[in-house]
This record gives structure tokens, C-alpha cells and sequence, in this order.
């Protein structure tokens, strides 16, 4: 049964070429959009009303800055914000009228720094580069004018840095997008090729399904499914190591479990969505109108613990992305052992072993609308 199963999905080249090159292309385009790893030459927009050698300085420090480059020089406050609205430049810097005389004379003065904040991406970029280099820059000036009050450097750099903020960042010092991205969506290429061609299968051989063995006959079909699958979610990894340099640090045997684990549990809702459309248009439109919300709600672009508890109960109820969707990029990126992710794989079996029978239930007692109408012809 099993062999006549592959032979099946051999003879189908769509089903074949989705189930195993899917995640591969997938792979290779995403990872083509975010070869770059981090932004790089944001531009921005400079209106300079004190024009001082201070100013001049603020200015010199963000144009040489690798995350920006200063790409135009306003005379107005309208013409800065425009060059925003207009989406030319993502930032701008805005530093007032007697500026370097306010800093001379103790006066509080500051640099206003317009970041666009309808990308989060280039927001959260801009904002933490601008703000370093201001804060950096502003430490500076103190320093300046300590001494110049007659206060020794060394005293001066004390008082003006009472306390120094010392970090670092774990796994990916330099935050970049590629490492963060490319293994979710590689997990959820995983669930879209799962989906879309098992539930296909499903649709076309429902009533062989149905008619006895049907726990032994599903089975067998979701392993053969798995055999093309697995393996291509692993290229996958290979890809993303290999072309796009992302560490992989984790215990592929763990990877292997979890990737195993999570295709029967996906295949569930699989076969119950596929049963009760009965239809493969109508279940290709469902099943990758299912695709983003998941996606979502499944905790790696948003933490679990930050979504309302009653959704997250839910969530988890309906669909096991969740249980294998961080858990995998962690195993993978961090290098997590088998213990960090125990728990989600004990979850993600419970989701297997209640909804399973429940999939089986419905694909033995719904009917296939071509069925019904055989039936109605006959009658």
C-alpha cells in the first residue's frame, strides 16, 4: 500500500513538483529578497538652521554612518516633511536655530530627529541607529563643555558618563532580518506544501478512503506524503546554511522528530478541511486563505505570552503551527536542546491523538458531493 501510494503521487508531477521543490524555490526566493541581512544607506532628509560647525559635525556623523546617507539638503520645514510624505527619504533631521548658542549658554535645546514609522522594519532601524549616534554625540558636547568650565578631561568624562550601559546580544549581534525570517518561513513551507497536497490527495481518493482501513490507509498516505516533504525541508536548511549563511547550531535528529511529529499533526485539519469541501478549488482557496493567519497567530512574529490568554487557547485548539513554529527556528538557531522544546511536542501529540479520529470520523461520514449526485441519479 505504501509503494502503490508513491507510485500515486509520481504519477501526479504537480503534486510531486509542490510536495518537494515547493519549499526549495520558496527558500531561494525568500531568501533573495533578504540577502542583504539588515538595512544598509536608509536616506535621509537634512534641514539645517543653525548651520554650525556643530551642527555640521551631527550631520557628517549620520552621512557616514553605515545605516544612513544624507540625501538631500531642505531649506524649509515643509519641504522636509514632504520629502517624508513623499516616501524620497525615511528620515529626517531637523536641528534648530541657534542650536550651538543654546548648548553654549546652558539653554536646553535639542535635535529632532522625523523617523517614518508606517515601515516597521526601516522605523525600528532608524530610530536605534539615530538615537546612538545623538546620544553618543550629545555625551560628547558634555564632555566639551565640563571642560571647558575648568573641570580636568578625565573628571569630565566621569561626571558626564556617571554609568556606562553594557550589552550583549545573544546568538545574532547584528539583528539581522535574514536570520530572524528565513527559518519561519521555512517551517511554514513546510505546513503550505503538507496542506495544499495532501488535502488534494484526500479530495481524489476520498472514497477508497472511506471504505474501510481508513486509520491504515491514511497513514500510509500521510508517510509517503512525509517522504517527499521531509527531505525537502531539509535542502531547505541546507540552502539557508549554505547560500544565505545562516548558523545552523541545533541537533538535526531533534529537527527530524519535530518535522515528523508536526505533518501528522498538521495533516489533521488537513483531512477534515478536505472533507467537508469536498472540492479542490474550494479547498485551495481555504487552504491558502488559512496560510497568513496562521502564520500570525502561530507565536514567532508575536510572542504567545503577549496574546489574550482566551485566543491563545484557541489557537492552540485549531491549529498546531504553534507548537512547531518557534520551537523549530530555536532548535535550528540556537541550538536549544531536546528539553526546551519537550513540552510543545508533547502538546502537538496531544493535538494528533484527539483530532485525528475526529479527521477520520468526518472523512468516513461526510459525503463526497460527487457521490451525492451519483446517488441522486440513481435514485
Amino acid at each position: 500500500m505504501f509503494v502503490d501510494e508513491l507510485k500515486s503521487i509520481l504519477k501526479q508531477p504537480m503534486i510531486a513538483f509542490i510536495i518537494f521543490a515547493g519549499p526549495v524555490l520558496l527558500t531561494l526566493l525568500f531568501g533573495g529578497v533578504y540577502i542583504h541581512n539588515y538595512l544598509e544607506d536608509i536616506p535621509v532628509a537634512v534641514l539645517d538652521e543653525d548651520n554650525t560647525s556643530l551642527s555640521r559635525n551631527i550631520i557628517r556623523q549620520f552621512d557616514e554612518n553605515e545605516r544612513f546617507y544624507v540625501k538631500y539638503y531642505c531649506s524649509s520645514r515643509d519641504e522636509l516633511k514632504g520629502k517624508i510624505d513623499s516616501r524620497e527619504v525615511y528620515m529626517g533631521i531637523y536641528i534648530p536655530r541657534d542650536f550651538y548658542k543654546d548648548i553654549n549658554t546652558r539653554k536646553s535645546t535639542s535635535v529632532l530627529i522625523l523617523v517614518d514609522g508606517t515601515n516597521m522594519v526601516i522605523g525600528n532601524t532608524a530610530y536605534a541607529a539615530a538615537a546612538n549616534i545623538v546620544q553618543t554625540m550629545a555625551a560628547g558636547v558634555q564632555i566639551k563643555l565640563l571642560e571647558a568650565s575648568g573641570m580636568l578631561p578625565e573628571e569630565a568624562k566621569k561626571m558626564a558618563m556617571v554609568f556606562q550601559f553594557n550589552d550583549r546580544m545573544l546568538y545574532d549581534p547584528r539583528l539581522t532580518y535574514m536570520n530572524y525570517l528565513i527559518l519561519g518561513f521555512v517551517s511554514v513551507f513546510l505546513q503550505q506544501v503538507m496542506v495544499s497536497s495532501l488535502g488534494l490527495s484526500v479530495i481524489e481518493d476520498r472514497a477508497v478512503l472511506a471504505k474501510g482501513n481508513t486509520f491504515l490507509k491514511l497513514i500510509i498516505k500521510i508517510l509517503a506524503f512525509s517522504l517527499f516533504s521531509v527531505p525537502s525541508i531539509f535542502i531547505s536548511i541546507g540552502i539557508v546554511h549554505s547560500i544565505f549563511k545562516v548558523p545552523v547550531r541545533g541537533d538535526l535528529s531533534i529537527i527530524l522528530l519535530m518535522c515528523i511529529a508536526f505533518v501528522f499533526a498538521v495533516s489533521c485539519p488537513t483531512v477534515i478541511i478536505a472533507s467537508l469541501t469536498g472540492d479542490k478549488l474550494k479547498f485551495y482557496q481555504l487552504s491558502f486563505m488559512l496560510s497568513l493567519p496562521t502564520f500570525v497567530s502561530s507565536g514567532y512574529v508575536w510572542p504567545k505570552d503577549q496574546m489574550p490568554h482566551a485566543l491563545l487557547m484557541i489557537i492552540k485548539a485549531l491549529w498546531p503551527l504553534i507548537y512547531f513554529h518557534k520551537p523549530f527556528a530555536d532548535v535550528i538557531f540556537k541550538g536549544v536542546p531536546f528539553s526546551a522544546v519537550k513540552s510543545d511536542m508533547i502538546q502537538m501529540l496531544a493535538y494528533t491523538f484527539f483530532w485525528m479520529p475526529v479527521a477520520m470520523w468526518i472523512l468516513r461520514k461526510v459525503k463526497a458531493p460527487a457521490d451525492s449526485s451519483i446517488m441522486k441519479s440513481a435514485t
